[in-house]
């Protein structure tokens, strides 16, 4: 049986080169005696040929696309094409046809859709398929039935509650050295599932409602399969540092304490995770630190209150969100953050907010995606409310580069100007200096040799590396 996971991120955001939904089916596939998988990103249509030619040579019996919307044009597209080109049962899956499983009636060259987590139900799809069994009937599995027009969606496997039991990701389909190299030395990582906050913005509560479920709680694997794993992954690979990529990472802290024992006694690399502003105080950036954690991720968002609490339902005072920051720089970690600009009812003057806000948190690494309605969230259905979609939606937006929305309080032309200078503008509101180094960074970094930026990097690391192990490395 050969399976072929072909992931579209076609001029995209995310510039993806692993997915920890394949990676975990692949390795749950694997251990269950299916070996010939193989993985494909389509990073721009021009690949489309490539991808043909590959699936031509390998002739798969299963093909299974993953897919966000606003890259599932790429799915009917390729999807077509490959039928064309050779015959095999085509599948989708992810957070958006999940969500909206309707979407197969848009293409008659998907035989079918995945809902939920389906580790369980793919496996189960893959021996049905080999019995010649019909696979219509396994559960999580959807299609569009053309002989009465309808949706056919089959019943739910119960989320996994034992996460161990799913095994590792498996990252040998995606070429993980290239993944590590691209990261700059830093091997990523995703251990739990879940977030159990309800902002607004995101499709969490969608997810959890498929479920029947109000949250979507955090499920965890256990500390020692977490380290295990990355036990593992350092016997196959070269990286010097991890990020760990949990949607919150520190939520249960009976759980985090017991990790970061282990971690900082028996892995010895600094690491990266994602915290959320309302869960910092001291005990856990002084647990952090102790345990090998050199920087941590929280997500701003906005810097205007009316935004940030009502539109977004982040529910984080300002000053909570400014103690946070300052709490992390106390403690020596550094901290990135990620912000939204182009929501619903926001001005020009609260982007300038949440540019100043940044400025005088002088945070490590700024960033600011423009905003997408995603099918499913709240902020869609108030999208839609208040008409703020114009043109219809079928899949071929830029995620996060560009506003599909018209927006009463600001230009189009001038939420682009703010996205596209976004950090500069807030190293403006730290000062000139850090403004210049900025500008300069990034001008130098266009003319210097790859082989000096991996020197720099690598220069980058050890220092990293000294701060979060001293005594490891006998200073």
């Amino acid at each position: 049986m050969k399976i072929l996971f072909i992931l579209p991120d076609v001029n995209s955001f995310h510039k993806l080169n692993i997915h920890f939904g394949i990676a975990y089916i692949s390795g749950f596939l694997k251990m269950n005696g299916y070996q010939d998988i193989r993985f494909l990103t389509v990073a721009s249509i021009e690949d489309y040929s490539r991808i043909i030619e590959e699936v031509v040579e390998f002739k798969p019996d299963i093909i299974g696309f993953t897919s966000v919307e606003t890259q599932f044009n790429n799915v009917i597209n390729l999807s077509k094409i490959i039928k064309d080109a050779w015959q095999c049962i085509i599948v989708c899956g992810g957070a958006f046809v999940t969500i909206f499983p309707e979407c197969v009636r848009d293409t008659e060259h998907l035989d079918g859709i995945f809902r939920g987590e389906s580790e369980i139900a793919f496996l189960k799809f893959v021996k049905a398929i080999e019995r010649g069994e019909d696979y219509h009937k396994v559960e999580n599995f959807c299609f569009h039935d053309k002989n009465t027009g309808s949706i056919i969606k089959n019943n739910l496997l119960p989320l996994e509650v034992s996460l161990d039991s799913l095994g590792y990701p498996d990252r040998d389909i995606f070429d993980f050295q290239s993944v590590i190299d691209s990261y700059g030395g830093a091997a990523p990582f995703m251990f739990n599932r879940g977030c159990p906050y309800h902002c607004s913005f995101c499709s969490n509560h969608a997810l959890a409602a498929i479920y029947g479920k109000s949250s979507n709680t955090t499920r965890r694997r256990s500390v020692d399969s977490c380290i295990a794993e990355i036990k593992d992954v350092d016997k196959k690979y070269k990286f010097d540092l991890l990020h760990i990529w949990d949607d919150l990472f520190i939520s249960d802290r009976k759980w985090l304490y017991e990790f970061l024992d282990k971690y900082k006694s028996e892995i010895k690399k600094p690491f990266m995770c994602t915290t959320r502003s309302n869960l910092c105080d001291d005990e856990l950036f002084q647990k952090l630190k102790g345990g090998g954690c050199y920087r941590v991720h929280m997500s701003l968002e906005s810097g205007n209150d009316f935004i940030r609490n009502k539109v977004m339902r982040r529910n984080i005072s300002k000053e909570t969100v400014i103690k946070s920051f300052n709490l992390a720089k106390e403690y020596g970690l550094q901290a990135s953050a990620s912000s939204i600009i182009g929501l619903p009812f926001e001005t020009e003057d609260m982007i300038k907010e949440t540019i100043s806000l940044l400025g005088s948190l002088k945070i490590d690494s700024p960033g600011a995606n423009i905003f997408y309605p995603y099918k499913g969230t709240r902020l869609r259905e108030v999208c839609e409310e208040y008409g703020m979609i114009r043109r219809e939606m079928k899949y071929d937006i830029q995620e996060r580069k560009e506003s599909i929305l018209d927006l009463p309080h600001i230009s189009k032309e001038r939420l682009q100007y703010y996205h596209d200078n976004f950090e500069y503008l807030v190293r403006q509101k730290e000062g000139i200096v850090p403004y210049f180094l900025c500008k300069t960074k990034r001008a130098v970094k266009k003319f210097l040799p790859k082989r000096i930026q991996s020197i720099i990097r690598k220069i980058r690391r050890k220092k990293i590396i000294a701060q979060s192990f001293p005594a490891y490395l006998g200073d």
